[in-house]
């Protein structure tokens, strides 16, 4: 397996990175460069309010809104040395689970916290005190002192040389270290290199502690084509493209810091076809972000995002490959499980995922897909979870959130029909304005009302006039109804003749 990473860097709005296997697009990130990451920064803030009935604090840490920090992610054992304005220390004779966060934590108090997840809407940053710093083959624990190693490591003699590897490492009191996937097969040399740049910079990230005052930014991650390279990077990567020679020249300096031996791979891109273009990269990204996905088979995906959760249909479409109907269901099954794994991670969807595959009658032929399902994301560094196919056919899951998906980096909500996909159609507004007008004159008779109305509404007005003209001769009323180009279709303004005020009807 091939893998290739893609930097565009050359647009002045906006940073995109594409990850490619085998030609065919797995992972894409986009960064609008007025857009400010923060996940990853470590920060210096100060107790801004407490609530206990939720049993979290809100952080002030210098960003527009306060962080969140729950009880759940507070490290008791850093926070509790640390003095209080009016001196006195945090009681820490109890266990976390029984305590109350206002035995840990009160108003005023500084705190060191690292963002896990973006802000989003109207919520500011989801905040931790457990400190980690990722590198390329290891995590560094600075408050956690443990050895471990990533569950995706199988092999016996790998994991156990790994850990005595991790244990050798000269760590500061107190700390620990995470063994990572990518550690595995890695050279000693590489391996101790990666834990000295760790423990350098948590050393740095201490000073800057220790020399600011609350709220305060202590350590800011990497942008984004670092971020990617430092995660990504393994050596099936054959290359690393970039389109900008300044962009070139940072990632070639990033790279060398790195992984010294791999400079050669970076590559600077200068034809005149667009990088993504060039690579066919621009193609899955149009497809990533469409309702419908068409698999190779002839089925596609349908994939509708709401606020509570992700739907994703699958259906049989052109698919006839075989005269079995089990046999073609389950074929398209099988496709659709791997596609959906691939368009989870390629979208970076997140939160509860429920997928309706085509039923089967086959028990074995379910377990075959849930099967299919499972693996494909084990591919996935977002955590997930999934539940067994339900009687109806459906596959609950969930998956990580950390950031917005691609949908909602680069799509706004339509102000026509806020979000909704649909209008109310002219012969309902219509007959809605019919209703209310007989409720308003019904109270309010011998009226003289002017009515302006969207001019699609304004036709359906004219083919039932007749029922406009009973109102007038049954109350009595005058009613002048004219066409405005720039009002909602769902919009009606009705006026009072004589004094000019807007009237709301029912």
């Amino acid at each position: 397996m091939e893998r290739q990473i893609i930097i565009d860097t050359d647009e002045i709005q906006e940073r995109r990175v594409a990850i490619i296997e085998d030609k065919s697009l797995v992972e894409y990130y986009i960064e609008r460069v007025d857009a400010h990451r923060h996940i990853g920064n470590i920060y210096k803030g100060k107790v801004s309010n407490i609530v206990t009935g939720i049993q979290a604090a809100f952080i002030d840490v210098g960003l527009p809104k306060n962080g969140f920090l729950h009880m759940q992610e507070l490290d008791t054992s850093a926070i509790e040395e640390t003095e209080l304005e009016d001196g006195n220390l945090r009681p820490a004779n109890q266990n976390k689970s029984s305590r109350k966060i206002t035995d840990i934590l009160k108003e005023g108090q500084e705190v060191i916290v690292q963002v896990v997840k973006e802000p989003m809407g109207t919520k500011g940053c989801r905040l931790t005190t457990n400190i980690s710093l990722p590198g390329r083959f290891l995590v560094f624990l600075p408050r956690e002192e443990q050895i471990a190693v990533s569950r995706k490591i199988f092999e016996a003699e790998e994991r156990k040389r790994l850990k005595k590897l991790a244990a050798e490492v000269d760590l500061p009191k107190g700390c620990g270290l995470i063994v990572r996937t990518a550690a595995e097969g890695c050279s000693e040399k590489a391996f101790i290199n990666d834990a000295q740049y760790l423990i350098d910079l948590w050393k740095l990230i201490e000073d800057g502690i220790k020399n600011s005052e609350a709220p305060a930014l202590v350590h800011q991650e990497l942008d984004l084509a670092q971020k990617i390279i430092r995660d990504s990077f393994s050596e099936d990567v054959a290359k690393i493209v970039v389109n900008c020679p300044e962009g070139h020249k940072h990632i070639l300096d990033f790279v060398k810091k790195l992984v010294p031996g791999a400079a050669k791979q970076v590559h600077l891109y200068q034809g005149d076809l667009p990088i993504f273009a060039k690579w066919g990269v621009q193609k899955d990204i149009e497809r990533a972000l469409r309702r419908k996905v068409w698999l190779k088979c002839g089925g596609y995906l349908v994939i509708d995002q709401t606020e509570a959760l992700v739907a994703i249909d699958i259906n049989s479409g052109r698919n006839v490959s075989s005269s079995d109907l089990e046999k073609t269901v389950t074929q398209t099954n099988l496709e659709a499980a791997d596609e959906v794994a691939r368009q989870l991670k390629l979208r970076n969807v997140g939160g509860l995922v429920v997928i309706d595959f085509i039923d089967m009658r086959s028990k074995k032929n379910q377990q075959e897909v849930l099967m299919r399902l499972q693996n494909a994301l084990r591919k996935d560094n977002a955590r997930s979870s999934i539940l067994p196919i339900s009687e109806f056919g459906l596959v609950e899951m969930t998956r990580q959130r950390v950031k917005e998906s691609i949908s909602q980096s680069v799509y706004n909500q339509c102000p026509y029909c806020k979000g909704r996909g649909i209008v109310k159609s002219v012969l309902s507004v219509c007959i809605d304005l019919q209703r209310s007008l007989k409720a308003y004159l019904a109270v309010n008779d011998k009226q003289n009302l002017k009515i302006e109305a969207n001019p699609l509404v304004m036709d359906a007005i004219r083919d039932n006039i007749d029922i406009f003209k009973d109102l007038e001769t049954h109350f009595k009323a005058t009613l002048t109804i004219s066409s405005k180009e720039k009002l909602h279709v769902e919009d009606i303004n009705v006026f009072c003749e004589k004094t000019n005020k807007k009237i709301n009807l029912i």
